[in-house]
């Protein structure tokens, strides 16, 4: 008996601990997170491969300016010789032409062969080109890095402010909880109205379930925020920073357009992108030109060949063939299709010069509806700070003229109401300016 007791024991300790592994959370910072996503996010992965393969690209741009050097062997066998055609007078014969058999039934070949390439202005362009590739996918692999801490760091806060909403909510509900009981013991001391317990009860049921809608909300969005940070730990997460926001020392980020202009068009890998681009298709347009020039490469091959009836191979004479010097090739006419394709890269150059002009008027449109927004955030936030110290000040008249029998309980009730819709204002409001905050600096391409 006293085994299975002990047996009992030690299982209901386990389960114990099995819960408690299983309630543990893990505290995850912002830092952390932006940390956590420039190695784990999926999106980011593809982009570094993409990185290496255009360096890879180059690579290949770069090996046809080096030799190409190739080996090849040869066997056949003739069922009936080769056959040369020859004046009648040299073969022996009256006819005009005598056909001759020659050779061997069995014919071997093996050379090797040289091309270097001397002047190949072509190649030479395109591997330019292929190096501004390099460098376009390197700025796209810190865009994205950009546009990943942002999604981070957004919903990071929107997680942030959900929790302090549920806070705000159930301290709401407490209050609520409180008036549906006294409503309750003044109705049956026939002190209260039913009206009164009623409305009571629906606004305890309309916080309960607000509450289960936010707890829902912050769970979807935790899965969301683990998936952009590539964490795939089945642990719950815990933030561990907070909304609080020192708008004033921030405040000197916030220029005035031109000026923040002039640091986007510095630091934000869309207009380096772009600006590349240009570049790209530029050299683009110069290989193509090249097509129309001369090219020299520098030509060499070393033969050995045989040929026999039989497969007697240590009897046969294996001549060798060799020859160094240079082929010039110059193109003349190809019905157009070098012109052609000269002015198709003339038209990409003008498309991608006017999408930076688009590119830097929609930077500017940007800027300036962050900083409008953050000028009108700070104005929310000092009236809703007004608006809390009032709504706090309110409840507690409130509170205190409904305990001394002066007032009713629909009045603490809307004052309630007021305090909790007050703050949660506030709170929007501070959220406001952290997203805001995180805004302006992708925008200004200081995110990273």
């Amino acid at each position: 008996m006293k085994k299975n007791i002990l047996y009992i024991i030690m299982l209901l300790l386990l389960i114990g601990s099995s819960n408690q592994l299983q309630a543990q959370k893990r505290e995850l910072s912002l830092t952390d997170a932006l940390e956590m996503a420039k190695q784990g996010n999926k999106t980011l992965q593809v982009q570094t491969l993409e990185e290496m393969h255009s360096r890879e690209k180059t690579r290949e741009t770069k090996g046809g300016l080096l030799p190409n050097i190739s080996a090849n062997a040869a066997y056949s066998h003739y069922f009936d010789k080769q056959q040369i055609f020859l004046p009648g007078s040299f073969a022996g014969t009256n006819k005009a032409v005598q056909d001759v058999a020659v050779g061997g039934r069995n014919t071997y070949n093996g050379f090797l062969s040289l091309n270097q390439p001397i002047y190949a202005p072509g190649i030479h362009r395109l591997t330019k080109a292929a190096v501004i590739n390099e460098k376009i996918e390197n700025e796209k692999t810190a865009k994205l890095k950009s546009q990943v801490a942002l999604q981070v760091s957004t919903k990071y806060f929107d997680i942030l402010m959900m929790n302090q909403q549920l806070n705000l909510l159930k301290q709401s509900l407490q209050r609520n909880i409180k008036a549906l009981n006294d409503s309750r013991s003044l109705f049956a001391q026939g002190r209260g109205l039913k009206a009164d317990t009623l409305r009571s009860f629906i606004a305890v049921e309309n916080l309960k379930s607000s509450a289960s809608y936010l707890n829902n909300n912050i769970d979807v969005s935790s899965i969301e925020l683990k998936r952009l940070i590539g964490m795939e730990d089945p642990d719950e997460i815990k933030l561990s920073d907070n909304l609080d926001f020192d708008h004033k020392t921030n405040q000197s980020e916030f220029y005035n357009v031109d000026e923040a202009l002039k640091i986007a068009e510095t630091n934000r890998n869309d207009v380096n992108i772009q600006e590349l681009t240009i570049n790209f298709q530029q050299k683009k347009l110069q290989a193509a030109k090249a097509e129309l020039l001369p090219q020299l490469s520098l030509i060499g091959q070393y033969q050995l060949q045989a040929q026999a009836d039989n497969m007697n191979l240590d009897n046969y004479t294996w001549p060798r063939t060799s020859f160094l010097g240079l082929q010039l090739s110059v193109p003349i006419f190809n019905g157009n299709r070098n012109n052609s394709l000269i002015n198709q890269e003339n038209i990409r150059v003008q498309q991608e010069k006017i999408r930076l002009i688009d590119l830097k008027d929609g930077i500017k449109t940007e800027l300036a509806i962050i900083i409008s927004k953050w000028k009108e955030a700070i104005t929310q936030l000092d009236i809703h700070q007004t608006t809390v110290k009032s709504a706090e000040l309110n409840y507690q008249m409130m509170e205190d003229r409904f305990k001394n029998g002066l007032g009713s309980r629909l009045e603490l009730t809307d004052a309630e109401l007021a305090l909790t819709q007050s703050k949660i204002n506030y709170l929007n409001a501070v959220y406001n300016l952290r997203v805001l905050h995180v805004e302006l600096q992708h925008a200004l391409g200081l995110l990273k």
